[in-house]
């Protein structure tokens, strides 16, 4: 990967991720280019799937492994966090966590998963189930290149965070209000179900015409 925490600012050796040491324009004899599938740890699934699909490639039943710019693997790390995230919905009506323990969405306790390019909100850790966010956690941005440094110190809000959490205050508690309404309305029954001889549904009955031709024989 990127070197991760060893790599960071300060460590006695010097450490780095392969594609710093070789070049990242670098490619085998075979032509294939360095494949990074960060995390801290990797996400098992997505190991093993890179694997697997530079296997099928090797042997000519795949076309070559479509990397972003950093080398991951596009349909892995396409998507951020926050857009496979259960929680994205409160933040898009502002509704923010502040404290742990909270189903709400947990940007202003150190969160960055709105930019930070990983699947485990939507891939889950281990058989589907997990992933950070899903369980109550923060995301560091483990998959990054710039991890740890540019997330440090973590459990702090994010620099970003407080400029989007402040402008989406307004739309957010907007949008609540209206669904608000919204859900007090659909949440009620029709007034014509109702245990009264009369019927209040507004059917009338047909006569006539297309209705004849239903009259049982005398």
């Amino acid at each position: 990967t990127y070197g991760g925490i060893h790599a960071m600012a300060g460590n006695p050796t010097g450490c780095m991720g392969l594609a710093d040491y070789l070049g990242w324009d670098w490619r085998s004899k075979a032509g294939i280019p360095i494949v990074n599938v960060p995390g801290c740890p990797v996400q098992p699934d997505n190991f093993m799937e890179t694997l697997l699909y530079l296997l099928y490639q090797v042997a000519g039943l795949a076309p070559m492994i479509p990397l972003d710019k950093a080398l991951r693997p596009t349909w892995l790390f396409g998507k951020t966090v926050h857009e496979g995230c259960d929680r994205a919905g409160y933040y898009e009506q502002a509704d923010f966590a502040h404290e742990y323990g909270s189903p709400k969405c947990i940007v202003k306790l150190g969160c960055w998963g709105p930019v930070v390019n990983c699947n485990v909100t939507k891939r889950g850790w281990m058989a589907g189930i997990g992933g950070c966010p899903n369980v109550g956690g923060i995301c560091i941005g483990c998959t990054m290149p710039g991890f740890p440094d540019k997330f440090m110190p973590f459990m702090d809000e994010p620099p970003g965070a407080k400029i989007s959490s402040k402008a989406i205050a307004t739309y957010g508690k907007t949008i609540r209000g209206l669904r608000t309404m919204t859900n007090n309305t659909v949440n009620k029954e029709p007034k014509w179900r109702h245990n009264r001889p009369e019927l209040t549904t507004g059917y009338k009955p047909q006569t006539g015409g297309v209705a004849k031709s239903f009259n049982r024989p005398s």
